[in-house]
């Protein structure tokens, strides 16, 4: 039996809660958490079984955007509970399964997580010293086209190492490298920790593109790789703008083969189209031009997972991981402004001095929005940020039968969804219950709420609907997010 298949266990919590007078049944509320992530985990399938008939599942329930679940009406008795997400397979966690006691009536709490990342490390890799600073990449290599588990296919990482001594300064090369099992699962030990790799999928004459990941300081990373297309086995070392990677050398790749597409928009934070904007995958010679609504599409371009390079003047050059797979899914480009990009850099002091960089107290001596501080916080004791939003004239905040907060507010023509910015930077297509699992009260500094007519310019969007605008005490969140 492999490692990967006796690491996991669902860390279950149960507390009854005080239970009501008249309940005949309980009702099982609870989260299920990536301790990995060390974020709620969102669509997990929630299960019990009967400890004395365990042939099906008696009760399940699925997580929502908050990692909450309920499940009503169980009777008293001993359950195993559990839950299945896409995510656990990424980890090549199988689950050791928990006995629950149900023995009172009323709100019973059941909380279920991921196990600790230091737990799954030490499962995969071995025990390491206190000191010890590695990471591991977890994930799947498939094929491209029909998206198959490739067997026996060799997972390479690289980064370079930089050191001082007597001589100077030296810059050597380091890799490590791993192989796929029968599932196409692999575990990438030994990879630094808090800092970003190469890495490459390989298997026979079948390749993926070099992409950078950036291993947490939790340590464990996760990705799925694609390969696809001929090439030969013989290697060159290159590097791009911001990557030292192993590279395929171009004249291997038959031009009759490459026929990857990949397409999609450019756009600026707030959502603007970006003209002129110049997008190649690394290692490819195709560029192409986004047109005036910012779209751009690449033709004839190696399949499988590559890294998609994004210029324009006056923004902050982009590189990310795209897959070019069957699927064809569209990307989405935000770049960052320059003068936005710099102002960041400044924002580094106290809570004064940083309110005053990002121009929240400039803003709120105009008094043209609704503001709220970390004292209104500690006067409100919101529970999540959402809270906070009802005390606030303009917004009308709803909840669903799934617990989701809704939040509308009073357009140029009619009830519209508000844009979200998250210090600085805006949440497309994210929602309030996105920005209440990432944002804890206690991290709120500020907060910024303006009608369309009222705000600034630097928060103004094409939607025409009104503004939130958030600031944590951990600017660089968006950043790891991604």
């Amino acid at each position: 039996m492999s490692a990967r298949r006796i690491v996991g266990c669902a860390i279950v919590f149960a507390a009854a809660l005080p239970a009501m007078a008249t309940a005949q049944l309980a009702r099982l509320r609870g989260r299920v958490f990536d301790s990995v992530a060390a974020l709620p985990l969102v669509g997990a399938r929630v299960e019990f079984v009967n400890a004395d008939d365990r042939a099906r599942v008696i009760f399940s329930a699925t997580s929502d955007s908050l990692g909450r679940f309920v499940v009503d009406s169980v009777a008293r008795g001993r359950y195993i509970a559990g839950f299945l997400h896409p995510m656990l397979d990424s980890l090549g966690l199988a689950f050791t399964q928990r006995q629950l006691t149900v023995n009172a009536d009323g709100d019973v709490r059941v909380d279920l997580a991921v196990p600790a990342p230091e737990r799954i490390q030490s499962a995969l890799c071995g025990r390491g010293s206190e000191k010890d600073t590695t990471g591991v990449i977890l994930g799947y290599v498939l094929n491209a086209h029909g998206f198959a588990a490739i067997d026996s296919a060799t997972v390479i990482a690289q980064w370079a190492e930089i050191s001082l001594g007597q001589s100077g300064m030296s810059r050597r090369l380091l890799y490590r490298a791993t192989r796929t099992d029968t599932e196409g699962w692999f575990a990438l030990c030994g990879v630094p920790a808090a800092t970003s790799v190469v890495v490459r999928a390989v298997t026979g004459t079948d390749t993926s593109g070099a992409i950078e990941i950036d291993i947490p300081k939790t340590r464990i990373a996760r990705r799925v790789l694609y390969v696809d297309h001929p090439v030969r086995a013989d290697t060159t070392v290159a590097k791009s703008d911001t990557v030292a990677a192993i590279v395929i050398a171009r004249d291997t790749v038959p031009s009759k083969l490459m026929h990857g597409t990949v397409s999609g928009w450019v756009r600026t934070e707030d959502g603007v189209p970006i003209q002129g904007a110049r997008v190649r995958l690394f290692g490819s010679d195709v560029v192409t031009e986004t047109n005036n609504e910012g779209e751009f599409e690449l033709t004839g371009v190696p399949g499988g997972t590559q890294t998609l390079m994004t210029r324009a003047l006056g923004f902050v050059p982009d590189e990310r991981a795209v897959d070019l797979t069957d699927r064809n899914i569209p990307v989405v480009v935000g770049l960052l402004a320059i003068r936005r990009f710099l102002d960041t850099v400044h924002v580094k002091a106290n809570r004064s001095s940083f309110m005053s960089a990002v121009g929240f107290d400039a803003r709120k001596k105009g008094g043209a929005g609704r503001f709220f501080t970390d004292k209104d916080v500690e006067r409100l004791h919101p529970a999540e940020i959402s809270d906070l939003l009802r005390h606030a004239p303009t917004l009308e905040l709803s909840t669903d039968n799934a617990h989701n907060v809704r939040i509308r507010m009073r357009g140029d023509t009619g009830p519209c969804t508000p844009a979200i910015f998250l210090d600085g930077k805006q949440l497309v297509y994210w929602t309030l219950a996105d920005l209440n699992s990432l944002v804890q009260p206690d991290e709120l500094v500020g907060m910024e709420v303006y009608t369309p007519s009222m705000t600034p310019a630097e928060f103004r969007t094409k939607v025409g609907c009104g503004t939130i605008v958030v600031w944590t005490r951990t600017p660089e969140r968006i950043g790891r997010k991604g």
